[in-house]
């Protein structure tokens, strides 16, 4: 005969399922209706991968622009910790209908504990049939706290215009 402990972890393994399969379908719902969110690690030196698609527009990818190199960084280090770098993340988009459509962007770049160190945003439209473009949000931020960022977390609002 099963002993209740063995009863009162099959109920927990239970709740855990159906609180995952929520978040899952929570998230497939946000998808449906034009909404993405993701965190990643801050993209030193190579693309990120996004593959949002709502309808027919899409936001492929991330690339961060501008990262300080290893001479700005020492630098910054050495005898200006308060300096500052512009920073380009480039969303690389597309619009594959033939009605324009409006994508809103936001992202913050978070520290290790997760604390938002810089948030920025932008919307812009994408003309039909336009297959690779590109929107650009800004951030000006210093230096050292880019180079320590560990993530960023991006967002995502994708609908006709």
């Amino acid at each position: 005969m099963p002993h209740s402990t063995d009863f009162e972890a099959a109920g927990r393994v239970k709740s855990r399922l159906a609180v995952a399969f929520f978040i899952a379908s929570a998230t497939a719902l946000s998808a449906a209706d034009g909404a993405f969110e993701k965190t990643i690690p801050v993209p030193r030196g190579s693309d990120a991968r996004l593959v949002w698609k709502y309808r027919d527009c899409s936001v492929h990818s991330l690339t961060l622009r501008n990262y300080p190199d290893d001479e700005d960084i020492e630098e910054a280090r050495r005898k200006n910790p308060g300096d500052k770098t512009w920073l380009w993340w480039e969303f690389n988009v597309s619009n594959s209908g033939d009605t324009k459509c409006r994508i809103s962007l936001l992202l913050e770049v978070l520290d290790k504990r997760g604390k938002v160190l810089k948030s920025s945003d932008r919307s812009d439209s994408v003309s039909p049939g336009e297959l690779d473009d590109d929107i650009r949000v800004s951030t000006l931020m210093k230096t050292l706290d880019i180079v320590d960022a560990a993530k960023v977390r991006l967002k995502a609002r994708i609908e006709p215009k």
